[in-house]
């Protein structure tokens, strides 16, 4: 199966729902739907002869968009780095186990800031029993207390930032707030893993001034995706219900529908 991808906001929305509609078979209620999120968004998921000849069809229209495969790179196919140097002319990012990726600045394409999302929700049957003069008057003293069953529900979420670079040759380093050693930052290093972050990319973007950076998906990575596995797992037992959503996949894939989109040129 292949995704179908929107890059760009169109510049007159109801000739491009108009276009979506014909091409895709939607009505046009259902175009304007799939056309109103920030893009990078996703528009459809079909076969790939079907996604190919609709993204065929959209740009003939004069949308950017493009199709790719519904398997994207994840962090198994990245440098996650814990630890990073940077040289005049390189920069090396260290994983926990296994060997550095080593890139050159001239040779950095693209460097994007994202933030993926999981959020926990508890669902808690509680039972209580009270002494109850009513339920004593009905069953003849039989039973003195009743029985109340309520339902207490809380959510917990966490957030953590990103920063994708992107080389030449595809090669992608994750750096990840909960993964990195900051105290290469030196002085520069900042009381919080957020502000160093924000140190982090502003040194990346100082240093390789060529690359592409974007930080949509500070924004849009915590939000889950159509057409995707939604990242939800749940355990439940007779009192008890645990929903657990994870935003990782949906920011894996705006991230390679940005990297595709740089190197057909649909970006920026």
């Amino acid at each position: 199966m292949k995704l179908v991808a929107l890059v760009r906001s169109p510049a007159h929305t109801d000739e491009a729902a108009k276009a979506v509609a014909d091409a895709a078979g939607f009505t046009l209620a259902e175009a304007r739907m799939r056309l109103a999120p920030e893009p990078p968004a996703l528009l459809a998921r079909l076969e790939p002869d079907r996604a190919d000849a609709l993204v065929a069809a959209l740009r003939k229209a004069g949308l950017a968009v493009l199709a790719l495969d519904s398997r994207v790179p994840s962090d198994r196919d990245r440098t996650v780095a814990c630890s990073f140097a940077f040289a005049e002319a390189t920069a090396t990012f260290a994983p926990r186990f296994g060997d550095p990726m080593e890139v050159a600045w001239l040779d950095v394409r693209a460097i994007l800031r994202g933030l993926r999302a999981s959020r926990s929700e508890v669902e808690r049957t509680e039972k209580s029993r009270r002494l109850s003069l009513g339920t004593a008057v009905a069953t003849g003293g039989l039973r003195m207390t009743s029985t109340t069953v309520k339902t207490v529900r809380s959510t917990e979420e966490s957030t953590e930032q990103v920063i994708l670079v992107y080389a030449r040759d595809g090669r992608a380093a994750l750096l990840a707030e909960s993964e990195l050693d900051f105290s290469r930052l030196g002085p520069g290093m900042q009381p919080s893993s957020t502000g160093n972050m924000v140190e982090l990319a502003r040194r990346l973007r100082e240093r390789a001034p060529g690359a592409f950076y974007d930080e949509r998906l500070l924004r849009l990575g915590r939000r889950p995706l159509p057409f995707l596995a939604s990242g939800e797992s749940r355990s439940q037992t007779a009192a008890l219900t645990v929903t657990r959503t994870d935003t990782s996949s949906s920011l894996d894939v705006l991230a390679e529908v940005m990297r595709q989109a740089l190197a057909m040129g649909l970006l920026p």
